[in-house]
């Protein structure tokens, strides 16, 4: 059986997938350090029994050359992101793939966006490195500071201690919009920062809720949150959840978040509201239009914290990917099923 390996590996499972498939492949990532097209990649998968895949376009076109082809293994949480779905599944492909393997990941980088755009460590870091807040005038005698607060400027606006007090996180009110895997581990560490934790998901019930986290409904969750968090995949039920109505709940002095999706919510109203000043700021991962366009109004406004869509990204979820996904295909290779099956279905009617 022959394997093609289009993401990063992490070499330690390279023993297992060898003693399951007599060739193994590379195309993509770790050949060439980027994301194949539809075309190569279905030169790629033309004669191949099983494939490792994570950003590659899998669409129907590419399917239809794959003759050969007996499982998708998807290092993602959202195989659909990549894969044609409804083309595996009528092919009766089973695709294999790793929910949660980076909830803790996009948890910390969500609290980490939090205090970076509330208490000025990104703006902070920006004006320094652009000489904007640096001062040619010493406040230091005989390598003493002559006054108590280092950094006072010459002038007011050079006067950062005053000029970027932010709130502590402690005694805030958390919103969290969605409460999967993810909302619950950023719940894990809100409360961690003694704060209180509220959540909106229609599809948990208060007394599934194992922490001290109180579910409401999503224009409470607007209306009474310092800082909102968005935690939701895009279905129908959620394309448009956040919207202008919606953000117009929210308080002047609170916080937007999203490492989520950015079809959930309205970005026009929520640039709108930030350039007015209606909340008092964002940190955003994600956007309508990736990568941001240089026209792009979130790049001239100051109150906001903008990232590359990296909120899932570390070093540890590749690990747990192979760790999940080799378990499964030996599984599935030996006729069982596996534990994580993004089309369940297919699995059931290869069995019968």
């Amino acid at each position: 059986m022959k394997l093609l390996i289009t993401t990063f590996l992490d070499t330690k499972f390279l023993p297992d997938l060898e003693a399951m498939f007599d060739t193994i492949t590379y195309a993509g990532m770790m050949e060439t350090g980027r994301v194949l097209t539809e075309n190569e990649l279905a030169e790629a998968m033309a004669d191949v029994d099983a494939v490792v895949i994570e950003f590659d376009p899998l669409t129907r076109k590419v399917l239809d050359v794959c003759k050969n082809l007996k499982v998708i293994a998807s290092v993602r949480g959202g195989a659909h992101a990549n894969v044609d779905i409804d083309a595996a599944t009528e092919k009766g492909i089973p695709i294999l793939y790793v929910p949660g393997r980076n909830q803790d990941t996009v948890a910390d980088f969500t609290l980490g966006l939090m205090i970076a755009v509330s208490r000025g460590l990104a703006l902070g870091h920006h004006l320094i490195k652009n000489k904007v807040i640096t001062d040619d005038k010493p406040y230091y005698e005989n390598g003493f500071c002559k006054t108590d607060v280092n950094w006072v400027g010459s002038t007011p606006e050079k006067f950062a201690y005053l000029q970027y007090k932010g709130p502590t996180l402690n005694g805030k009110r958390l919103g969290l919009v969605g409460f999967g895997a993810i909302g619950r581990e950023t719940a894990k560490r809100a409360l961690a920062f003694d704060m209180e934790v509220v959540a909106y998901d229609p599809f948990v019930k208060q007394e599934q809720v194992t922490m001290p986290v109180t579910l409401v409904d999503l224009p409470e969750l607007m209306q009474t949150s310092d800082f909102i968090s968005v935690h939701l995949p895009v279905t129908p039920g959620t394309r448009g959840l956040i919207s202008k109505d919606m953000l117009a709940l929210m308080k002047p002095s609170s916080y937007l978040i999203n490492t989520a999706r950015a079809a959930v919510l309205d970005y026009d109203k929520l640039i709108d509201m930030l350039q007015k000043g209606e909340i008092i700021g964002a940190g955003l991962d994600v956007y309508p239009m990736e990568p941001l366009t240089d026209e792009s109004p979130l790049l001239d406004l100051d109150n906001v914290v903008l990232t590359p869509h990296i909120a899932g990204c570390s070093l540890d979820p590749y690990e747990r990917s192979y760790a999940q996904l080799i378990k499964d295909l030996k599984l599935l290779l030996k006729g069982n099923r596996p534990e994580r099956l993004y089309n369940p279905n297919v699995f059931a009617k290869t069995t019968d």
